[in-house]
């Protein structure tokens, strides 16, 4: 996996200007990091995890994607960090260690943003999906939240590779057009991966091919969201399949699962291309990836 980000051209302008605007008036208001104050958006699936949120995490400038990395002396690894705020507080992380082995799977972080200030807040619980784990339930504390970085660090929740999590990312820019064809790999923290897969939506966000990996059956529809620089979609997706094969299926009595998250697009590390994220969990925070290019 390539782990570089081109950045929007005019992001950063936008965003000293967004937030140098709001620290003029004392408190950074709902409108800096791109999200509206003025959206009129009822909390859809991709922010159903975030029930019970803080009414002040609007007042974050950090509301949608970012993008880092995390090294360590000693470790030959590399790394990529991306997170996503919704405008209603529900946060989303991926964090994919980059080894030469295939089994290693990204770990997806899920939780509810709590503002204790203008520039920081926690997020408690905080739940982490890792391959071959129970999900890991832990916390997290921001701090130096600002429209063009911010820094996290993880309470209880270690990195795949064994490694304490805090990350410093940056902000990206995030696209709208889900339509066509992405080409990438999807990957379950309790089932195999499928690499090379290639997803096919319309332009409403309906998955019209490619609906299933390992022997389960795939029901994906993306829902577009309104906010004003940072364009995401809300993701729900039906889980069916033999009970004998589909280790998702098997693993939930042989009833459907039932997952709801969210995608948003940015510009891929391979020159030209555009790229998918999409991070959906069931009720208990066990999630599902999907990294793909277009």
């Amino acid at each position: 996996m390539n782990q570089n980000t081109t950045h929007h051209p005019n992001l950063a302008t936008l965003r000293r200007w967004a937030a140098a605007t709001c620290l003029l008036v004392g408190t950074l208001l709902s409108s800096c990091g791109g999200q509206s104050s003025g959206t009129a958006t009822t909390a859809g699936d991709g922010d159903s995890q975030n029930s019970g949120g803080n009414s002040n995490t609007a007042s974050l400038a950090m509301a949608g994607a970012y993008q880092g990395s995390v090294s360590y002396v000693g470790n030959p690894y590399t790394s990529d960090f991306l997170s996503f705020l919704t405008p209603a507080g529900a946060w989303y992380g991926l964090y994919f260690l980059k080894t030469s082995s295939a089994s290693v799977y990204p770990d997806i972080y899920t939780g509810t943003v709590a503002a204790t200030s203008a520039s920081s807040a926690t997020i408690s619980p905080l739940k982490a999906s890792q391959f071959g784990k129970a999900v890991t339930t832990g916390s997290a504390t921001v701090s130096g939240s600002s429209a063009l970085n911010y820094d996290i660090v993880f309470t209880g929740i270690n990195l795949a590779n064994s490694k304490p999590a805090s990350f410093s990312p940056s902000a990206i820019a995030t696209l709208t057009g889900v339509g066509g064809n992405w080409v990438g790999d999807l990957k379950d923290s309790q089932s195999v991966a499928d690499t090379g897969l290639t997803l096919g939506f319309s332009e409403a966000g309906t998955l019209t091919s490619g609906g299933s990996y390992a022997t389960c059956a795939l029901t994906l529809q993306l829902t577009p969201k309104s906010a004003a620089s940072n364009p995401y979609y809300d993701a729900s997706l039906q889980i069916s399949g033999d009970t004998t094969t589909c280790s998702r299926v098997s693993r939930n009595g042989g009833s459907t699962v039932s997952m709801t998250g969210i995608g948003f697009i940015h510009a891929s590390a391979v020159a030209g291309k555009r790229r998918l994220e999409l991070i959906l969990t069931d009720s208990t925070g066990s999630g599902i990836s999907f990294r793909g290019d277009q």
